[in-house]
Parts: structure tokens; C-alpha cells; sequence
């Protein structure tokens, strides 16, 4: 298992959920520029999470030029904005990049006999696209994000940068978050860096 400190932001959204706070990633955005990916890496951190100066543990650090909740809440509008207009393109083409379709047979039992039925990889593509539309309406809405009149309201968001413990194994299968004594899985962080990782040799080698 391989060990960095990534650059996160760690994020609170006051007016919508006071109590709680997200680990905002800062790093695989550099790569990747498409607003919805700050939105599906957003994961929330462990009660009373603690920040301290000097790192506990001899890890890779990694830098990034810029990082602040000011790019997080312009990703958030962007994203508020398109899914409410209806406009899925960008959304659309993130899908794609991560995801490999294929065809899908299932095979039922009817009246002693077995029948094939074949489900084109289109036809997947299309069910894996209304499925992220949906995973994303539901996101903003956990942020309280809701149609105000002609477009959504991004709330007020409080962030601070910092670096956490991210674990990610050879094979780019598993990967997460270690806060304390808790780990944060995050398979998409896997896949993400799996499909990009020529772009990122000189981190993960």
C-alpha cells in the first residue's frame, strides 16, 4: 500500500449542515478539469477531527498550485446551474471517461427453459448516464442546494486547507482516506487515477 498526503480542503457548509464536515480533494482536480469531480471526491470527515502542524507519519507529499473553497464554490454554481438548465454535457463526458460499457447478458428461467436476453452496451451507456444525473440532483440537494426561482443557491461554504493521509494500493483498486483511526474508502479516487495515471506518473509510479 502506497501513502501521500494529499491536499484537501476541509469544508463546512454552515447555513445547511452546521454540524457536519467534508474532505474536499484538491489534487486529482488539477488533472481533470470538469466541475462535477470536486462533487463526486466530496466525502464527509469524521467527528472532531483534529488538524496538527507537523505530519505523524513519513509519507510523499504532494503540492498543488492553488486550492481554496473559493474554486469549490465555483464549481458548485457551474454544476447548479448546467443541471437545472438541463445541460449534461460535461456531466456526460466525465461519465464516459471513467466508465468502460459493454454488453450485458441475462440469462432467465421461463417455464423449464432458459432464455438469453443480450442488453446493449448504448443501452447501458444511457441507464449509467440518468443514474449520475440523479446521484448529482441528489448531492446538491444533501448541500441544500434547491432551485431558487431561475437557478440554485450555492450556500455559503467555509473551507480550510490541509493535507490527509491517502492510501492507494499497486494495482490502483483501493484507495482512501486515513483520519485518526477511521479510513475514508473511496473507489472513486481508484478509478479516477487508474484511467489517468500516465497523466501522473510523476506521483504515482
Amino acid at each position: 500500500m502506497n501513502l501521500y498526503w494529499m491536499p484537501c480542503l476541509l469544508v463546512k457548509f454552515p447555513e445547511c449542515k452546521p454540524k457536519d464536515t467534508f474532505i474536499s480533494d484538491c489534487f486529482l482536480r488539477t488533472y481533470i478539469d470538469n466541475p462535477y469531480l470536486g462533487l463526486l471526491l466530496l466525502k464527509k470527515a469524521p467527528k472532531n477531527i483534529k488538524v496538527i502542524d507537523e505530519p505523524p507519519i513519513e509519507a510523499q507529499r504532494i503540492s498543488v498550485e492553488k486550492c481554496s473553497g473559493v474554486n469549490l464554490v465555483n464549481e458548485l454554481n457551474e454544476v447548479s446551474n448546467e443541471i437545472y438548465r438541463g445541460e449534461y454535457t460535461r456531466l456526460y463526458e466525465l461519465v464516459d471517461k471513467l466508465t468502460e460499457y459493454e454488453d450485458i447478458e441475462v440469462k432467465m428461467r421461463v417455464f423449464l427453459r432458459t432464455r438469453k436476453y443480450v442488453i446493449p452496451a448504448e443501452r447501458v451507456r444511457e441507464v449509467g448516464k440518468k443514474i449520475a444525473v440523479e446521484s448529482i440532483k441528489s448531492a446538491l440537494k444533501t448541500l441544500c442546494i434547491k432551485n431558487i426561482e431561475e437557478s440554485y443557491k450555492t450556500p455559503t461554504a467555509v473551507a480550510e486547507p490541509i493535507y490527509i493521509l491517502f492510501y492507494i494500493d499497486s494495482r490502483y483498486t483501493l484507495a482512501g482516506f486515513i483520519v485518526g483511526k477511521k479510513i475514508i474508502e473511496s473507489n472513486s479516487h481508484a478509478k479516477i487515477i487508474s484511467k489517468f495515471k500516465e497523466n501522473m506518473k510523476e506521483v504515482f509510479r
